[in-house]
C-alpha cells in the first residue's frame, strides 16, 4: 500500500468510528529562561570587534514535558535542572 490509500483508509475509519479523538502524545522540550542580551559597543574603524560570551547559557535552562490530546494539553511539567524524562516515571494517570 502507498502513503495515499493509507492515509485514506484512515480517514475512512475515523468517519465511521472517530479514533483519532483517543490519542493522546507528548513531547520533550529544553527551554532557555534567562537568555542574556549583548549590548552593542563602539570600536574604532578597521578593529575587530570584541567577542562577548554569554557566560552560564547552559546551565540555565529547564525541560519541558508536555501530553496533550486533540482538544487541549493533559498534563505538563517543568522538569529541574538535572533531571531529565527518563528518571521521571513515563506513566500518568489521567482522568
Amino acid at each position: 500500500m502507498d502513503r495515499i490509500s493509507i492515509c485514506d483508509s484512515l480517514y475512512k475509519r475515523n468517519e465511521e468510528t472517530p479514533f483519532l479523538k483517543q490519542v493522546m502524545t507528548g513531547d520533550e522540550k529544553w527551554i532557555i529562561y534567562n537568555n542574556i542580551e549583548r549590548k552593542r559597543s563602539w570600536g574604532k574603524r578597521n578593529e575587530l570587534p570584541l567577542a562577548i560570551l554569554k557566560a552560564g547559557l547552559h546551565s540555565k535552562k529547564v525541560m519541558l514535558c508536555v501530553w496533550w490530546d486533540w482538544k487541549r494539553i493533559l498534563y505538563y511539567e517543568l522538569l529541574a535542572n538535572n533531571e531529565t524524562i527518563k528518571k521521571k516515571e513515563r506513566s500518568i494517570v489521567l482522568n
